[in-house]
C-alpha cells in the first residue's frame, strides 16, 4: 500500500521518530534526541520504501519490525534482548494506539475510506498516534531510567 510523499513527510516520519523515542526510553538509554532523530529518519525512510514493495498486507509490518530491531541494536550497541523488548513494546503501543484512534474517528462519523482518500485528513488522523508515542516515550523514560540519572528530561547529548 503506497503512501503519498506528503503524508509520509508530515505524519509517517514524525511517527517513525516517535517509535525511535519509545525504543530509546524502553532500552534505558534516555531521550538522546539527536540520536533519536537520526534513528527515526532511518526508520522512516525504510518504512516508506517498504510501503512501495508489491507485498501482501501485513508483511510490511513484519519487515519493519525486524528492521527496527536490527538497526536499533546496531545504532545503540544494546543487547539483542533489549532491542527486541523495545521493538515489541513499540509495536504493541502502535497497534493499540491505531486501533483506539481508528475507533474514535469512526465514532465521530468519519469513514475510513474518506480518511484514506483525503491526504490532509489522513495526515491529521495520524497525529494522535505520533503524540501518543512521544508522551509514552517521556513516561517510559521516567520509569525505566529512574535509577540511572537518565530519567525525566535527560538527553545524554552533552556527555
Amino acid at each position: 500500500m503506497k503512501i503519498p510523499f506528503l503524508a509520509w513527510l508530515l505524519q509517517g516520519l514524525p511517527e517513525a521518530i516517535g517509535i525511535a523515542a519509545v525504543m530509546y526510553a524502553v532500552a534505558g538509554l534516555g531521550l538522546r534526541w539527536r540520536s533519536i532523530l537520526s534513528t527515526g529518519i532511518i526508520f522512516g525512510v525504510f518504512f516508506y520504501l517498504v510501503r512501495w514493495l508489491p507485498i501482501a498486507f501485513g508483511v510490511n509490518t513484519l519487515l519493519n519490525f525486524l528492521f527496527i530491531i536490527l538497526v536499533f541494536k546496531k545504532v545503540t550497541s544494546c543487547s539483542l534482548a533489549s532491542s527486541i523488548r523495545s521493538g515489541l513494546s513499540v509495536l504493541v503501543i502502535v497497534v493499540i494506539g491505531e486501533n483506539l484512534f481508528f475507533k474514535l474517528f469512526v465514532s465521530m462519523g468519519l469513514n475510513p475510506e474518506e480518511i484514506y482518500r483525503n491526504i490532509w485528513l489522513r495526515i491529521v488522523a495520524g497525529w494522535p498516534n505520533v503524540i501518543l508515542l512521544l508522551l509514552v516515550s517521556i513516561f517510559f523514560n521516567i520509569i525505566f531510567n529512574r535509577g540511572t540519572g537518565k530519567g525525566a528530561w535527560y538527553t545524554g547529548e552533552h556527555q
